[in-house]
């Protein structure tokens, strides 16, 4: 019989907001600017010069997570704060175990970034050691407005590292597999992390809502 640590049972959801809307039993938005476009059949997170956030109730450990999102602007900009999508527990301020993508004007250039308008892969270990790759912008994947741009953000979670995807097309492999004494990172395999959506960003040339079509999750282990 196998023991309780040994259990791994994964299961998979799809949200699909044009079905859904903004379902209040999976999202809590910490911001008023969460809505439904039923016209798009999307979930705004924030409106045109408007900020909006929400994180998920559930929580998960490893998996397949897949988000389908629009953008309002083709890449951060100066009056961009920060746009960022993925798993992060918003209560811990140090986003142990988090992995996400993000979008964020840094005026400050350094060793490990090249540009200060980056997209960005992000995971920090179990004790909020960042590590972090760039990717170059594709303006295909957002219009600046134009209702034409489904693309897709995917991170998959294991006990050996992350992969970050966009389209399917591998960007990102983050995280060290924690089996050798010379690891300098470890991979979140204890800290179970929630969605979390957030464009934290006033623009003026922002001439439409970030949206998110579709989530898909597979493979994942569901905590709560």
């Amino acid at each position: 019989m196998l023991r309780g640590e040994e259990i791994d049972l994964r299961e998979g959801l799809v949200y699909d907001p044009a079905v859904k809307g903004f379902d209040s039993s999976f999202w809590k938005g910490d911001t008023a600017n969460l809505l439904a476009d039923t016209v798009k059949g999307a979930i705004k997170i924030g409106d045109t010069g408007l900020v909006g956030s929400a994180s998920s109730y559930s929580q998960y450990l490893y998996g397949d997570f897949e988000f389908t999102l629009r953008f309002d602007s083709l890449s951060p900009d100066s009056n961009d704060s920060e746009k960022h999508w993925g798993l992060i527990n918003l209560g811990d301020t140090l986003q142990r175990g988090a992995a996400y993508f993000e979008m964020r004007y840094d005026t400050v250039t350094g060793g490990d970034t090249l540009t200060t308008r980056p997209l960005r892969a992000v995971i920090r270990s179990e004790t909020g050691v960042v590590q972090r790759k760039n990717i170059t912008w594709d303006t295909l994947w957002a219009g600046g407005g134009v209702d034409t741009t489904n693309t897709r953000y995917r991170i998959l979670w294991e006990q050996s590292g992350y992969s970050f995807l966009i389209n399917d097309t591998v960007y990102a492999t983050l995280g060290d597999k924690p089996d050798s004494a010379n690891s300098w990172f470890q991979v979140n395999t204890r800290i179970p992390q929630a969605l979390r959506l957030s464009n934290r960003t006033v623009d003026a040339i922002d001439t439409s809502a970030m949206t998110m079509k579709l989530l898909a999750i597979r493979n994942a282990r569901k905590v709560i």
